[in-house]
Protein backbone atom coordinates (compact mmCIF):
# COMPACT_ATOMS: atom_id res chain seq x y z
CA UNK A 1 0.00 0.00 0.00
CA UNK A 2 2.78 2.46 0.86
CA UNK A 3 4.66 1.56 -2.33
CA UNK A 4 1.54 2.30 -4.39
CA UNK A 5 1.18 5.62 -2.58
CA UNK A 6 4.82 6.56 -3.18
CA UNK A 7 4.81 5.50 -6.87
CA UNK A 8 1.36 6.15 -8.33
CA UNK A 9 0.61 5.28 -11.96
CA UNK A 10 -2.61 7.31 -12.03
CA UNK A 11 -4.08 9.99 -9.76
CA UNK A 12 -7.75 10.96 -9.53
CA UNK A 13 -8.81 14.08 -7.61
CA UNK A 14 -12.31 13.27 -6.37
CA UNK A 15 -14.78 15.16 -4.16
CA UNK A 16 -14.06 16.99 -0.89
CA UNK A 17 -10.26 16.70 -0.93
CA UNK A 18 -10.33 12.93 -1.50
CA UNK A 19 -7.63 11.67 -3.88
CA UNK A 20 -7.47 8.16 -5.33
CA UNK A 21 -4.07 6.87 -6.40
CA UNK A 22 -3.53 3.73 -8.47
CA UNK A 23 -0.20 1.97 -8.10
CA UNK A 24 1.44 -1.37 -7.60
CA UNK A 25 2.01 -2.87 -4.18
CA UNK A 26 5.32 -4.58 -3.39
CA UNK A 27 3.94 -7.86 -4.79
CA UNK A 28 3.10 -6.15 -8.10
CA UNK A 29 -0.68 -6.20 -7.68
CA UNK A 30 -2.41 -2.97 -8.70
CA UNK A 31 -4.03 -1.21 -5.75
CA UNK A 32 -6.29 1.78 -5.34
CA UNK A 33 -5.33 3.90 -2.36
CA UNK A 34 -7.57 6.74 -1.22
CA UNK A 35 -6.06 9.58 0.77
CA UNK A 36 -7.06 12.86 2.38
CA UNK A 37 -4.74 15.57 3.62
CA UNK A 38 -4.27 15.52 7.37
CA UNK A 39 -2.66 18.22 9.53
CA UNK A 40 0.90 17.00 8.94
CA UNK A 41 0.68 14.28 6.28
CA UNK A 42 -1.55 12.37 3.90
CA UNK A 43 -3.91 9.95 5.64
CA UNK A 44 -4.84 6.68 3.92
CA UNK A 45 -8.58 6.17 4.31
CA UNK A 46 -9.16 3.53 1.63
CA UNK A 47 -7.15 0.67 0.12
CA UNK A 48 -8.16 -2.34 -1.96
CA UNK A 49 -7.30 -4.11 -5.22
CA UNK A 50 -7.76 -1.68 -8.10
CA UNK A 51 -11.22 -1.79 -9.68
CA UNK A 52 -11.75 -1.67 -13.44
CA UNK A 53 -13.28 1.83 -13.31
CA UNK A 54 -9.88 3.21 -12.26
CA UNK A 55 -7.92 1.10 -14.75
CA UNK A 56 -9.82 1.79 -17.97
Amino acid sequence: MLHALAHPLRIFDLDNGFTMLIGAGTAGRLLEVGVVEGDAALVIVHAMPARQKFLG
